[in-house]
Parts: C-alpha cells; structure tokens; sequence
C-alpha cells in the first residue's frame, strides 16, 4: 500500500464485512465508548465530528448526545456503509456521512465543531502533522479532540513482534505514535493536551495465540501503574490553545 488510492481501495474492499479483529465486537465497543464518553466530559455538545469513521460504529453510539454528528472517511465504501447503517438504526437523526480525507476536511467549516473524535485511524495516515492542523481549524474554541490509537511504545510492537518476525502493520502507511509523540503532534498544531492515558489494547488478531493470554494478563496487572510498556493503547483529551 503505496499511495493514498492504495489506501482507499484496502479500506473499501474491508467496507462490506468490517469488524472487530481483536475481540469480541461489543465488549470492545463498549469499553471503547466508556473512555471516549470520560475524555469528552465537559465538551460543548453543538457538534461532533469523526473522522476516519469507517461503517460508523462509533458516531452513532455517541449521535445522540449531540445536536449534530458529521463522519468522515477517505473509502466511499465505508462511508456508504455508515449510511446504509444511520439509515437503519437512527432514521430521521441528524447524522451526516461524508468521503473526506482527514488530512483535508474540505466539507467541514473552520470553528464548526465542539468535539472531533478519532479512534483507530490515526495510525494508518501518513501524514499526521496535517490532521492535526485541521482538527484544530474546525474546533470551536472550547472544543475537545479525542484520540485512540496503539502504543507505539508498547511491548509487542517494539521487540516481540519483531523478535517473532511479526509484520505488525495492516498497510505500508501504517505508523505507531509514543504517548509523547502524540503530545508533540499536538502541541505544533497549536493543541493543548488536557488528559491522557494508556487503555487495554491486545491485538490479538495480530498475535501467536500463547501470547494473548500472556499480554492481557500482563496488560491487567499494570492498569493502576503509570507503565505504558504493557498497555496496547494511548488515548489523549486536548483542546485548542
């Protein structure tokens, strides 16, 4: 996967059987929804956006605790998808689904939106510093960006994937961001980080089966320490300086 069409023909061909790769789609959906729903607390409540929605699993959990909720995504497959999906589960709602790059945003007004969130997408853009310049465009001047994404610092990306000849990356694009990149990121585009944390990420897609069990146990034991080496996943709360 070499190009941005690349890109999108992967994620358009993944549009019609889209689904959870790592676990039990509602379990991890609703732990997902719990962090998602912390880290916003206090956000106005005009407008959410998401980008890199995909079938828009996450938009319309958090639809209704918002006047208005837009989704974004590069793949017109997906973005089909979340229609056919809003159509079905929310008829009449104020939800929106549009092909646009995150690194664009074309269809969406500078200072527009209270709260854009982006969970598992970020990894997959090859340039990061541009999202981050237009998620800060359109955030109305209180509003809150929420991201989850993996740890690129995590333990199975930085030696035992490697050790065990595991190719980790789902596309050539694909980059892992440190909790402290992530920081750095937001702060050049003029982002202030207000909370942050590591969440229960185990890839286990992705893992030899002997060490699912070992890394979510390893995971569990260090949920209450500050040690992001075991933990799968970051997750950042910023808003506009």
């Amino acid at each position: 996967m070499k190009s941005p069409d690349d890109v999108v023909r992967h994620f358009d061909a993944l549009a019609a059987t889209y689904a959870e790769a790592h676990g039990s789609p509602e379990r991890l959906l609703a732990y997902r929804l719990r962090l998602i729903r912390r880290l916003l607390a206090g956000a106005p409540r005009g407008a959410v956006l998401e980008i890199g929605c995909g079938t828009g699993t996450h938009l319309l959990a958090l639809a209704d605790e918002f006047d208005r909720a837009i989704g974004t995504d590069v793949s017109p497959a997906m973005v089909a998808a979340a229609r056919r999906l809003a159509a079905e589960a929310k008829p009449g709602a104020h939800i929106s689904f549009r092909v646009d790059p995150a690194e664009r945003l074309d269809t969406v007004a500078g200072a527009s939106v209270d709260a854009v969130v982006c969970v598992g997408t970020l990894e997959h853009i090859p340039d990061k510093e541009r999202v981050m310049r237009q998620v800060r465009r359109v955030l109305t001047p209180g509003g809150r960006f929420v991201c989850l994404t993996p740890n690129g610092g995590y333990c199975w990306y930085r030696h035992l994937a490697p050790m065990l000849g595991r190719d980790v990356r789902h596309l050539s694009t694909d980059r892992f961001l440190t909790l402290a990149e992530l920081e750095a990121l937001l702060d050049t585009a003029g982002l202030h980080t207000i909370e942050r944390c590591f969440w229960t990420f185990v890839p286990s897609g992705d893992m030899p089966a002997g060490a699912v069990s070992i890394l979510t146990a390893l995971d569990w034991c260090t949920r209450r320490t500050p040690w992001g080496y075991l933990r799968g996943g970051i997750a950042v709360a910023a808003r506009p300086r």
